[in-house]
């Protein structure tokens, strides 16, 4: 799914105005039914709700959904807030049309007009995606007014006064915090931020049917991928496939006293598919390995890095980081890795990552392509300390470009940055995925899809997807506190067999 501007969602508006064609009126008509089917669906009739609507479009689409809701036979509260000589003209013809019902309506434009009963829904739409600037005086006090009052929030499309990209020089106390914000067609950037969650809280796409040819032909770089998109990716295995044509992937890690991350990977690697995984362990020690998991096969470090040796081209991915260790003795096995297998796919994770940190000459020498799969702090390491989430992604986008790399910034809505300046936010996962070892699994998996042929971009973006979607099947038998990366290797097999499903 395609994340655009907030500028081009308005001319995409616009577009399916004039070319489907539709009034505008009657598009505002189809938000609100499209938003009341939710809201009807999730809340009983039991349900009151307070609606505080601008004069703007956002507020006609409030309007309108007052009206939907009151003939369903919910209870309802109306507030236009604002300057009446400056309503739409849709949400004039929305306010003229509540007047002819029996619904309290009043419109104010100071907050101490406003009055909140503690057991309504409060729904939010007072400004919608297109603001630009922060909001102050009177509005600021009645949206801290709604912050405050403890009721359960749902905004529409977006939180009032939250915009639609970049809010570092916005006004946290003039933003609507939602508990629940019903989106229009589109998830907007701001969405994706940490900073943002407490105004955004949960978001839920609503479908209004913008029209298909504008959506096709507007250009973005920002990208939700879903399962639509994953299963484009997936690859059929034909019927006389031999393991070797499904690669072998060599995983690098487990010094001493973190040799379960290497397992973790290893353990991931095969459940994803790969022909053939070895792991060349720094401890030495391969004993623990073979038991836990006997499927996997083990490489000697100093065969490895032995120029002469040419078993080392049968690899078709590595993965190195997982329980690498940071010692100044480990490095010199990054480095070589870095030189030697420079043609060979390659995912740097964890302590490889933070070993480049400490010795940012590797920068310059880590392969084209290679992919990178940092948190926020691992970036930071890299790439000097950030003020907001926003600040990352932006030098994410411009590090993927110059260096010509993968940078899988990891979190909530996992960012992945293309060389080509294309970004995807990932849609699975949940909070229970916030434990040691998750990010070892993820390598796992990469590296496996790699070494079956998968192009980095690939491996990275349907990687980042089953990761998350295993996780949310592990949920389903688990709590946020007692998931655990060997949940999700279990849980594997339901992520690909649901991705499977969507392609046939």
């Amino acid at each position: 799914m395609k994340i655009f501007k907030t500028s081009i969602i308005s001319e995409i508006d616009n577009y399916t105005i004039e070319n489907e064609p539709i009034s505008s009126i009657n598009l505002m008509e189809r938000a609100a039914s499209q938003l009341s089917k939710y809201i009807i669906n999730k809340f009983d009739k039991t349900t009151k709700f307070c609606i505080v609507a601008g004069t703007g479009n956002n507020g006609g689409d409030g309007l309108a959904l007052a009206r939907i809701l009151h003939f369903n036979g919910y209870m309802v509260r109306v507030y236009l807030v604002g300057d009446i000589t400056k309503q739409s003209n849709d949400n004039k013809i929305n306010w003229g049309k509540l007047l002819k019902k029996e619904i309290f309506r009043k419109h104010i434009t100071k907050h101490d007009e406003l009055e909140i009963y503690e057991d309504e829904i409060i729904i939010d739409a007072l400004f919608g995606s297109g603001l630009n600037r922060p909001l102050e005086g009177e509005i600021e006090s009645i949206i801290k007014k709604i912050n405050n009052s403890g009721n359960y929030i749902i905004s529409i499309d977006v939180p009032s006064g939250l915009m639609g990209e970049d809010n570092r020089e916005n006004n946290n106390n003039a933003i609507i915090k939602a508990n629940l914000t019903l989106t229009l067609e589109f998830p907007k950037l701001s969405f994706f931020f940490p900073e943002n969650n407490t105004f955004v809280g949960d978001f839920v796409i609503v479908p209004i049917f913008l029209h298909p040819k504008a959506k096709e032909e507007k250009i973005t770089n920002w990208f939700y991928t879903d399962k639509s998109e994953v299963s484009k990716i997936i690859k059929k295995r034909h019927k006389f496939i031999e393991k070797r044509e499904l690669g072998h992937a060599l995983i690098i890690g487990g010094n001493e006293g973190k040799v379960g991350a290497a397992i973790l990977a290893s353990k991931a690697c095969v459940k994803s598919g790969t022909g053939l995984t070895s792991v060349c362990l720094l401890s030495g020690s391969s004993s623990m390995l073979t038991i836990s998991s006997p499927e996997v096969m083990t490489e000697n470090l100093s065969n490895l890095l032995d120029k002469n040796n040419p078993e080392i081209t049968k690899y078709t991915a590595i993965g190195i980081g997982p329980g690498l260790g940071t010692s100044y003795d480990v490095l010199p096995v990054l480095e070589e890795v870095l030189i030697k297998f420079k043609d060979i796919p390659l995912v740097i994770d964890a302590d490889g990552l933070n070993l480049i940190a400490k010795n940012k000459y590797l920068i310059s020498i880590i392969p084209e392509n290679t992919i990178l799969t940092p948190h926020f702090r691992e970036f930071d390491r890299l790439f000097d300390i950030h003020n907001s989430h926003y600040d990352r992604f932006l030098t994410a986008t411009k590090m993927a470009q110059e260096l010509k790399l993968i940078i899988i910034l990891k979190g909530a809505h996992t960012q992945i940055h293309l060389p080509d300046g294309r970004i995807y936010f990932n849609s699975t996962g949940n909070p229970g995925m916030a434990t040691g070892g998750m990010g070892d699994v993820l390598t796992g998996i990469i590296t496996s899809l790699l070494a079956q042929g998968y192009s980095p971009q690939e491996a990275s973006i349907l990687g980042v997807f089953v990761h998350g979607l295993a996780a949310d099947y592990a949920l389903l038998n688990e709590t946020y506190e007692t998931l655990t990366p060997s949940d999700v290797i279990h849980f594997l097999p339901h992520a690909f067999k649901d991705i499977h499903n969507e392609r046939n």
